[in-house]
């Protein structure tokens, strides 16, 4: 009974053990990696893992929409205000170039929009499509800073 009991109360130790470790999806390693995960993770509407790929005080800036945003409060709000016009985005890169910790993105964005036009007149459910760039900057495979540079109007054609 002894034996039993031990082995019982070992199978119950390593069960718990187990069950406690959190899995925890594996680090980008390079910083192309980074840069496409982070992509991924717009492309998803996933901000918690957009959040995980930021460094505490890194920049997303959108230089076509002025936006500059400032750490991960700063970013999450700029991914559910983009979310809010257009909430079936797809932001698929199209080909990278790395250089150390400089990343280089071409991409593509489709998405159904509502919100002000570039005219400014309202603008409900349309389809918009355009090509654009975005430049990044990884440290300790975070993200210090990410730009995009696209010509919103063109998106509008």
């Amino acid at each position: 009974m002894t034996k039993l009991s031990y082995a019982a109360g070992a199978f119950a130790a390593v069960t718990f053990l187990a069950c406690a470790v959190e899995k925890k999806p594996p680090v980008p390693e390079s910083a192309k990696a980074v840069a496409q995960a982070y992509v991924n993770a717009w492309d998803r509407h996933d901000s918690v893992a957009v959040d995980s790929l930021l460094a505490p005080d890194g920049l997303h800036e959108d230089l076509s929409q002025n936006v500059h945003a400032q750490g991960r409060a700063q970013v999450a709000d700029f991914l559910r205000r983009t979310l809010r016009v257009e909430p079936d985005f797809k932001w698929q890169v199209t080909n990278v170039i790395e250089e150390g910790r400089y990343v280089a993105l071409e991409w593509t964005w489709n998405a159904s929009y509502t919100g002000p036009g570039p005219d400014r007149k309202p603008v409900t459910n349309r389809r918009i499509s355009g090509r654009g760039a975005s430049f990044a900057e990884v440290e300790n495979r975070k993200i210090k800073r990410f730009s995009d540079y696209f010509d919103a109007a063109t998106f509008f054609r």
